[in-house]
């Protein structure tokens, strides 16, 4: 395993965040866990609420059809 920043193999491990065993490079110190998942909804799914609200949906029919949340932030901006 190598530190995703310097790239240096001297790693140490450095607790648990959210169950995931988190590491810490020795060199630069840079704290890491080994797997990202990604966070929020996909691109298909914001392109297609947009598309919903452009054609004159509200914002609770959207939230109904697609379930996604009206106080989530779309990252549109």
């Amino acid at each position: 395993m190598e530190c995703p920043e310097c790239h240096s193999y001297h790693i140490h491990k450095n607790g648990h965040r959210k169950s995931k065993q988190n590491y810490i490079c020795v060199k630069c110190g840079r704290q890491f866990i080994t797997e990202y998942q990604q966070r929020g909804y996909s691109d298909d799914v914001k392109c297609n609420c947009l598309k919903m609200y452009v054609n004159g949906m509200g914002f609770r029919a959207i939230e109904r059809i697609t379930g996604v949340s009206q106080d989530f932030d779309y990252g549109l901006g």
